[in-house]
């Protein structure tokens, strides 16, 4: 049945936990969402049309196919969009599909859910955060097998560089801001994730 509603955070655990998501991915999905609720909360005041709901989410779910699409060999990605659109989450699936890919004509629109998840996936490595540079020297090491997949690598950090520098541009903070980079999975409390503006 399809819905245009959200699903809350009790609702996306209860997925998290139906798919049987390894403790790693739950861990990394959680600093996803809490660096995207962060952002979000800022970024609101420029964009108002930003859905936290969705944007919380979209960064819970946002790996629901990892593990499954290991034994596969499907993309992840594509996985999980056709997984949330089974359940009816049609405007989650699209943000999933697209969030381990950045082309450039997207960084040309406002911001909106779909760039601030694929951003906040990329400063998590495993589930600390760290810069995109450290992210993407990590990404080097594990994929760069060959001097044309290391070039698509750096083609990738020039463009979320890009992105980053869009989303912080009118912001207070940086993106090596204190407060960012000292959030963990443990920082919020379960009512906390209700408390964020909507």
């Amino acid at each position: 049945m399809y819905t245009l509603a959200t699903p809350t955070r009790e609702q996306c655990l209860k997925l998290i936990a139906q798919v049987e998501m390894p403790p790693h991915i739950q861990n990394h999905s959680f600093m996803v969402a809490e660096i995207s609720l962060y952002l979000g909360r800022f970024l609101k005041q420029e964009y108002p049309s930003l859905d936290l709901d969705l944007l919380q989410a979209s960064a819970l779910l946002h790996d629901i196919a990892k593990a499954p699409s290991l034994t596969t060999d499907e993309s992840h990605c594509e996985l999980g969009a056709r997984m949330l659109e089974e359940w009816g989450y049609l405007h989650i699936a699209p943000i999933v599909e697209e969030h381990a890919s950045l082309e450039s004509y997207r960084l040309q629109g406002p911001l909106n859910e779909s760039l601030i998840v694929n951003y906040s996936d990329k400063r998590v490595k495993h589930d600390e955060i760290v810069s995109l540079e450290d992210r993407f020297y990590d990404l080097m090491e594990r994929y760069g097998k060959t001097r044309e997949h290391k070039s698509r690598i750096w083609r990738k950090l020039d463009l979320y560089r890009m992105l980053e520098d869009k989303i912080f541009a009118r912001l207070p903070i940086s993106p090596e801001e204190r407060e960012l980079m000292e959030l963990s999975p443990q920082t919020y409390s379960p009512m906390a994730w209700e408390s964020y503006e909507r």
